[in-house]
């Protein structure tokens, strides 16, 4: 197993970075900066959560919170997993609302590029269940490759599922935490850019299947509304949605 490189913060770095969040939230009016907190990993936390705040924002956050991450490995008594997976949310995050792999490398204490691809690959080798190595990096560059060649022929249906789901969220969001995830949803879906040639098109509607994929898990695993055994035709589009949820995964999974 590679050994994991990290960057040592000092206390007076922490709370500068500390305070560059919780200033940046003020300046910018975001709603929700009274749940925030000046605890390093309790602001991480919080950074993932709120986000109605400009990309902009959000770029800066994830920089200043991936920061105190590195902080927290030294300085904070915390399972090493709930790190690892507050780290891969910062990152996707990162991703998502346009740090390059460079920026992300710096905040890291990482020094190319492609160290940040490979713990990218790792996070999500991990995710799957898989051992954090090369082997499964290479087989999830593989998995990549299928899932941008399947995303060119269902992305458009993946994205209309999507869109007719959320309109049904009334009928299908009776638990709060199923209403938080019909949410995020939306958020992924507003991200995807109309054009499909555009360079972030690709990545978007990955995290949106994503998202997909884990709604379509917590429906799942609750009680059917009534409203779904009364409407066929939203027994189809859940059923249909589904169906293509299930074969993006596949083509999206790891060779055996």
């Amino acid at each position: 197993m590679p050994t994991r490189t990290t960057r040592m913060v000092s206390a007076a770095e922490m709370n500068r970075r500390v305070e560059e969040i919780l200033n940046r939230r003020a300046r910018y009016d975001d709603p929700d900066l009274e749940a925030a907190s000046d605890e390093p990993l309790e602001l991480v936390a919080y950074v993932l959560e709120h986000r109605r705040v400009p990309d902009e924002v959000l770029r800066h956050d994830v920089e200043d919170a991936l920061v105190l991450l590195e902080y927290g490995r030294h300085a904070i008594p915390a399972l090493p997993g709930r790190l690892d997976r507050l780290e891969h949310r910062l990152m996707t995050l990162g991703v998502e609302t346009g740090l390059s792999l460079g920026e992300l490398a710096a905040a890291l204490g990482l020094r190319s590029r492609q160290a940040v691809q490979h713990r990218l690959l790792r996070h999500a080798a991990a995710e799957r269940g898989s051992p954090r190595s090369e082997v499964a990096e290479r087989a999830a560059r593989r998995a990549e490759a299928r899932e941008r060649t399947w995303l060119e022929r269902n992305g458009t249906a993946l994205l209309a599922c999507t869109e007719e789901m959320i309109s049904h969220h009334d009928q299908l969001a009776a638990d709060p935490e199923i209403s938080e995830a019909f949410d995020d949803l939306a958020e992924s879906l507003s991200r995807v850019p109309a054009d499909s040639r555009n360079s972030r098109y690709a990545i978007r509607i990955r995290h949106l299947a994503a998202r997909l994929r884990l709604l379509l898990a917590d429906l799942n695993a609750i009680p059917a509304p009534a409203a779904i055994a009364a409407d066929q035709s939203l027994h189809t589009l859940l059923t249909r949605t589904a169906r293509l949820a299930t074969a993006h995964q596949a083509a999206s999974s790891p060779d055996e």
